[in-house]
C-alpha cells in the first residue's frame, strides 16, 4: 500500500515537472524566440509605445570580461583596473552590471566553444528552476495544485521580470531570490506556529543565501539579503518575546533542537552533505568576487554627484494588464512619477486580487506574514530621494530605480494567495468568482505577453563574423571606434551624443578581442572621464538636428589630433560607423587613412567599415605619446 502511494506521488511529481518543461518551451518561443545567434542588438519601441534605450550586447560583455580577467590566488579575483576599455588611458571597470552566475555560465561556455546562444539557454534554465524549485519547496505544506499554481505564477506570470528580457537580463533572472523569499516564509511560518523546522530547510536557505550572490549585485542579490535580514530579526524578536513571557525555555529548546538536527542529519545524510557542498561552492565562487566588487565600488566617493532616479507611484499596483488599460500606456501625468520601464509596481489585477483575498482570509494568523509585509512595503513605498526606505540596508546605497522591486510582488502575493479558501461561498458564488479570476488571468496573460510581439532578436550574417575575424587577426592591441561612447549615470552627456546607436559597440570586444575606447557603466565617476575631456575628445562631437550623425566634417586641427592619436597608439584599425557621418566626410577618411578592407552591419549601430592601420603608421607607434595627444582648438572648417 505504501509502495503504491509512493509511486502515485512520484508519478504526479514527474507529471508536474514535465508540464513545466513543456510550458517553458512554449514560453521560449514567445519570449526568447531564437537560439541561433549570440544575444545582441538594440531594444526599441515596444507594442504599447514604450521605448527601451538599451543595448542587448551589454549582457554578454560581463561574462566575456570575467573570462579574460579572472584569476585564482587561491580565491577568485578580478583584474578590474586596466586599459581594455577606456583605451589607452585605462579605468576601473567595477561598475559593470555584474551578475556572477550569468557571467560564469557565459565565461565557461565562451572559453570552450566561443560565441553562442549561451545566455538564451541560461535564461530558459533559470525560468525552469524558478517553477520547479517553487513547486518543490511548497509541496509539503500546500499540496500539488497550490504549489504548482504558485510555481507557474512566479515564473511565467511575473510580467515585470519577463519584460526585462533581453535588455535587462540581469533583472529577468530571479530564480534563487524567488526561492529565498519562499524559504524565508516557510521558516518563519514554522517558528510562529511552533512546528518542526527541519535541518534540510535551514541548509536550503543557507545555500540559497550564497547562491543569491550570483544574481545582479547592484539590485537583485539585495532582495535575498533583505528578506533574510528582516526574517532573522523578526525571529529574534519573537523568540525574545516568548522567552521574556516565560513561554520558552531557551537552554532546553537549544538542546532539543541540536538533538533533533543530529537525527535529521542521520536520516538524510546525502541531502545534507550535498546542500553543504553547494553552499561552500557558491560561497567560494560568488562571495569572494562580490566582496571584491563591493569593496572597489565603495572606494569611489560620489558625494555631491547627482544621478538620474526613477520612481513608480505605489498606486500603480492597481493598474491591470488589459488591452485597453495597462502599464504600457504610461500615466506619468496621472501618477506624477517617473517609472523606468513597463510594469513598474504593476503585477496585475489577478495577483493583487488573489493576494488580497488570501491575506484577508488568513488575517487571524497574519503573524506568519509580517516579514513579507515589511519587505513588501519597504519596496512599494521606496523613493530614491524623498523616502529611501531600502537604503537602511547598506547594500542598497546605489539604488536609484525604485521600480526594480516589482519582480518580488508576484512572489509575495502568490504566497498570500496560497491561503485562499472558497468554501465559505455558496456553489454558484464560487463558480462566478473563480470564473471571474480565470477571465482576468487569461486577459492579463494575453496582454502582458503581447508586449513581446515587437521584439525580434537580431540576426548576424556571415559578413559579421568574417568582419570580426578579420579585425581579430590584424596586428595591434586595440581598435578605434568612430564613434565610441562613454556613458553611465553621473557621466557628462557630451561624451556620448549618439547613445541610441553606439552605446554598446564596446561589447563587440567579445568577437574581435581588441581593446576599445568607450564603455557603458552603471555608475561613472567624473575622474574616469577626465582624461578624455583633457584630451579634447568631447569637442569632436557635433551632432546635427536629428542627433544621429555629425553636422560637419572634421577641420584640420581635429584631423591632426585624430591622426596623431591613431598613429601613436597601438590600434589595429578604425571601425568607421558610416551612418554617423555625412556622406561627403567619408572620402576624407579614405584619403587620409586608407580604404576600408571589410564591411558589415552591426544590429542597432548600422553599417560599419574597417580601415586597417597602414604599415607606415604602425612604424610610428609611441604609447607614451599616445596618451598625451591633445586637441588644439580651432574654428576653421
Amino acid at each position: 500500500m505504501k509502495v503504491a502511494r509512493n509511486l502515485k506521488f512520484t508519478s504526479k511529481y514527474l507529471a508536474i515537472i514535465i508540464l513545466f518543461i513543456l510550458i517553458s518551451f512554449a514560453f521560449s518561443s514567445i519570449v526568447i524566440q531564437d537560439f541561433s545567434y549570440p544575444l545582441t542588438g538594440w531594444v526599441g519601441i515596444g507594442s504599447f509605445g514604450w521605448l527601451n534605450y538599451d543595448y542587448v550586447d551589454l549582457q554578454e560583455y560581463t561574462g566575456y570580461y570575467l573570462a579574460k580577467n579572472l584569476s585564482f590566488n587561491p580565491f577568485p579575483q578580478l583584474d578590474l583596473f586596466n586599459n581594455q576599455s577606456f583605451y589607452p588611458y585605462g579605468t576601473n571597470s567595477v561598475f559593470q552590471p555584474w551578475s556572477l552566475e550569468k557571467d560564469y555560465f557565459y565565461a565557461i561556455l565562451y572559453s570552450f566553444f566561443g560565441t553562442g546562444s549561451w545566455l538564451q539557454i541560461y535564461y530558459l534554465l533559470t525560468v525552469l528552476i524558478t517553477a520547479i524549485g517553487t513547486f518543490a519547496l511548497l509541496l509539503r505544506d500546500y499540496g500539488f495544485a497550490r504549489s504548482a499554481g504558485v510555481g507557474f505564477i512566479v515564473s511565467f506570470g511575473n510580467f515585470y521580470a519577463i519584460n526585462k528580457y533581453p535588455h535587462h537580463l540581469q533583472y529577468a533572472v530571479i530564480h534563487w531570490i524567488v526561492l529565498s523569499l519562499i524559504a524565508d516564509f516557510l521558516i518563519v511560518k514554522r517558528i510562529v506556529l511552533k512546528r518542526h523546522l527541519s535541518l534540510r530547510l535551514i541548509l536550503v536557505r543557507a545555500c540559497l543565501l550564497f547562491l543569491s550572490f550570483g544574481h545582479d549585485l547592484g539590485y537583485m542579490a539585495g532582495f535575498s539579503l533583505m528578506s533574510f535580514t528582516v526574517s532573522l530579526l523578526f525571529i529574534a524578536v519573537l523568540i525574545s518575546y516568548r522567552y521574556l513571557k516565560g513561554k520558552l525555555k531557551l537552554i532546553q529548546e537549544i538542546q532539543r533542537a541540536l538533538k533533533t538536527y543530529k537525527n535529521d542529519f542521520r536520516s538524510y545524510p546525502r541531502t545534507c552533505l550535498v546542500l553543504l557542498i553547494l553552499t561552500l561552492v557558491a560561497a567560494y565562487f560568488y562571495f569572494s568576487l562580490a566582496f571584491q566588487i563591493g569593496r572597489e565600488a565603495k572606494s569611489f566617493d560620489f558625494t555631491g554627484i547627482s544621478f538620474d532616479t526613477f520612481w513608480a507611484n505605489p498606486l500603480r499596483l492597481l493598474v491591470p494588464f488589459f488591452p485597453f488599460l495597462n502599464p504600457g500606456m504610461g500615466y506619468q501625468q496621472f501618477f506624477s512619477d517617473i517609472p523606468e520601464s513597463v510594469g513598474d509596481s504593476s503585477p496585475g489585477w489577478f495577483l493583487v486580487i488573489l493576494g488580497t483575498l488570501g491575506l484577508w482570509q488568513t488575517r487571524r494568523q497574519i503573524t506568519i506574514f509580517i516579514p513579507l509585509l515589511i519587505v513588501f512595503f519597504l519596496c512599494l513605498l521606496y523613493h530614491p530621494l524623498l523616502f529611501p526606505t531600502l537604503k537602511i540596508f547598506p547594500w542598497y546605497a546605489f539604488n536609484r530605480v525604485g521600480g526594480r522591486s516589482t519582480f518580488i510582488y508576484p512572489v509575495i502575493l502568490g504566497i498570500f494567495a496560497l491561503h485562499i479558501n472558497f468554501d465559505w461561498l455558496q456553489f454558484r458564488q464560487r463558480q462566478l468568482l473563480v470564473g471571474f479570476l480565470v477571465l482576468v488571468a487569461s486577459i492579463e496573460l494575453y496582454t502582458a505577453y503581447s508586449y513581446r510581439l515587437d521584439y525580434k532578436p537580431a540576426s548576424l550574417d556571415q559578413s559579421f563574423f568574417a568582419y570580426m575575424e578579420y579585425v581579430k587577426k590584424q596586428p595591434g592591441e586595440a581598435v578605434l571606434d568612430l564613434f565610441f561612447c562613454i556613458a553611465g549615470s553621473g557621466a557628462r552627456p557630451d561624451i556620448c551624443p549618439y547613445y541610441g546607436y553606439n552605446s554598446g559597440v564596446f561589447a563587440l570586444r567579445r568577437f574581435h578581442e581588441k581593446k576599445v575606447m568607450g564603455q557603458y557603466f552603471g555608475r561613472l565617476y567624473p575622474g574616469q572621464v577626465k582624461p578624455y575631456l583633457e584630451a579634447g575628445w568631447d569637442k569632436l562631437f557635433f551632432p546635427d538636428n536629428t542627433q544621429s550623425r555629425q553636422s560637419r566634417c572634421f577641420n584640420e586641427a581635429e584631423w591632426s589630433f585624430l591622426t596623431d592619436f591613431f598613429k601613436f597608439n597601438d590600434f589595429a584599425g578604425i571601425n568607421l560607423y558610416v551612418e554617423r557621418f555625412p556622406e561627403k566626410c567619408l572620402n576624407e577618411f579614405y584619403d587620409r587613412l586608407g580604404n576600408p578592407a571589410k564591411e558589415t552591419v552591426i544590429p542597432g549601430a548600422g553599417k560599419v567599415q574597417f580601415i586597417p592601420k597602414s604599415s607606415e603608421l604602425r612604424k610610428q607607434i609611441n604609447l607614451s605619446l599616445g596618451t598625451k595627444v591633445k586637441l588644439e582648438t580651432s574654428t576653421e572648417f
